[in-house]
């Protein structure tokens, strides 16, 4: 009798183990994709995995950091011939989640505008394999790709938003900081209330919110606002308070301006980007935040 031979599984990889998928490249094999739990000792690796991973993984001690992996994908792999070998460690490490946010990491130093809308995809796990090909081909054709010619994407848990901000602020304790705050997660295109905190002062300019990104089935979706929260501001003062103290503590220890991206969730506060930005935008008062 004719035993069946039966493909063995690999078991599930420690949560900080490196994981590295070959991909086919001119006839042979070589290092194609690798996945890291985010950890400090990439903030020595800027060419490797970004200034963004770099910086992020630099703060980790003081940020609420959400969840997260970092995926490098190598110049001229093809990602879809290895991305279903890369999915099981992924998953090993994030733990189970319904949902994931997948992020292009800035390589360089950029100003928060110049990364567009390749800002976060916000996906359902079973849409995860076409998300990171199609992550990786818009970050190689914006040209987002370290010096050393790496595609670096930052994986996270997906956190649900009852509001967000955009936090800018500069490595001078004197400088104001600029928290931009909306309803939901952080839309490019959606309006936002304004504000500008030096010291003790908070001066706002509320926005009208007609709509907001909420979470849904399948990732998200745009809503229309409850009436009474359209006039509303979206983060109360103490909460625009503890993010300005937050984010410049961040660019004082990293020594340069920081742009943070931030949802509100049940728990608190949790930073989905940290992005080093070599510009500042101009305050009321004239100095660079």
């Amino acid at each position: 009798m004719r035993s069946e031979s039966r493909r063995s599984i690999p078991p599930t990889p420690p949560r900080e183990a490196e994981i590295t998928v070959l991909a086919a490249a001119r006839g042979a094999l070589r290092a194609g994709m690798r996945v890291f739990t985010l950890a400090r000792w990439m903030a020595r690796k800027p060419a490797v995995v970004g200034s963004e991973v770099a910086v992020t993984a630099r703060l980790l001690d003081q940020l609420p950091v959400a969840r997260a992996v970092v995926v490098v994908v190598a110049p001229d792999v093809a990602v879809q011939s290895c991305v279903d070998d890369l999915l099981p460690g992924v998953r090993g490490m994030l733990g189970d989640f319904g949902a994931v946010t997948v992020n292009v990491a800035c390589p360089a130093p950029t100003a928060p505008e110049l990364a567009g809308e390749l800002a976060m995809y916000n996906q359902p796990t079973d849409a995860l394999p076409e998300a990171l090909v199609e992550a990786v081909a818009a970050g190689r054709r914006c040209g987002l790709t370290t010096v050393s010619g790496n595609c670096v994407l930052l994986l996270q848990q997906f956190v649900p938003a009852g509001a967000s901000a955009v936090v800018h602020a500069g490595p001078h304790r004197g400088t104001p900081v600029h928290v931009d705050g909306r309803w939901g997660l952080t839309e490019r295109w959606s309006a936002a209330d304004e504000f500008v905190v030096d010291g003790t002062r908070i001066q706002e300019r509320l926005a009208w919110k007609p709509t907001s990104s909420v979470a849904a089935a399948g990732g998200t979706h745009t809503v229309a606002t409850p009436e009474g929260l359209r006039r509303q501001g979206s983060l109360p003062r103490d909460t625009v308070r503890q993010l300005a103290a937050m984010a410049k503590d961040a660019a004082v220890t990293a020594g340069m301006r920081l742009s943070l991206d931030i949802v509100l969730s049940e728990q608190g506060p949790v930073v989905l980007r940290c992005r080093p930005s070599p510009g500042g935008r101009m305050s009321r008062t004239g100095t660079d935040a």
